[in-house]
């Protein structure tokens, strides 16, 4: 609850940017926020049209909107 209330906050204070300024190979934070305030978050890599988990590499389905 405490991270979900992090991210919160950050967006209220603009700490955090529109998905589309994040950079490519490097490992970012991406939250993926919905209509419902609902958020998760996750360190990953923008790779491509897609995004891979920053610690195995792997792809991941995320529709990331802010990092």
């Amino acid at each position: 609850m405490t991270r979900i209330m992090a991210l919160l906050s950050g967006l209220l204070r603009n700490e955090w940017r529109e998905i589309a300024s994040a950079p490519y190979d490097r490992a970012i934070e991406v939250a993926e926020i919905d209509g419902n305030t609902k958020v998760s978050a996750r360190s990953c890599l923008r790779h491509g049209d897609g995004w891979l988990d920053a610690e195995t590499l792997n792809p991941v389905e995320i529709a990331a909107t802010h990092w």
